[in-house]
């Protein structure tokens, strides 16, 4: 007779059970697919599964696929103007609004520039 199983060995097997069944779909699906393809299938199940694990947020898969940019951007510091065009300079500036840790993204670039 098997031992009773504990919370803690639960979900650990309830894990374990998840990573099996998603390698296995995926690998089914990858036989399926034409060699270009895997690629993008690939990035969208790993998105996916970060994205569920709490790892990312949406939109920070969103702002990472689409390439959001800030539309009324503040205007560029004079010493950037060499190597950020104004297209990147809006990039910059949303990807401020996304995550904590490029809070002050646009404000190290003017001061480590080269």
């Amino acid at each position: 007779m098997e031992d009773p199983l504990t919370p803690r060995s639960l979900n650990k097997r309830v894990v374990r059970l998840i990573d099996s069944i998603t390698i296995t779909a995926f690998n089914y699906t990858r036989r399926g697919l034409f060699e270009k393809h895997k690629l993008i299938v690939s990035c969208m199940l790993t998105l996916r599964i970060l994205i569920r694990k709490g790892e990312l947020t949406h939109d920070e898969v969103e702002h990472l696929i689409l390439g959001k940019f800030d539309p009324n951007p503040p205007p560029m510091p004079e010493v950037l103007r060499n190597f950020v065009n104004e297209f990147l300079w809006a990039n910059c500036k949303a990807l401020e609004t996304v995550h904590a840790s490029f809070a002050n993204f646009s404000q190290s670039l003017e001061i480590d520039h080269l």
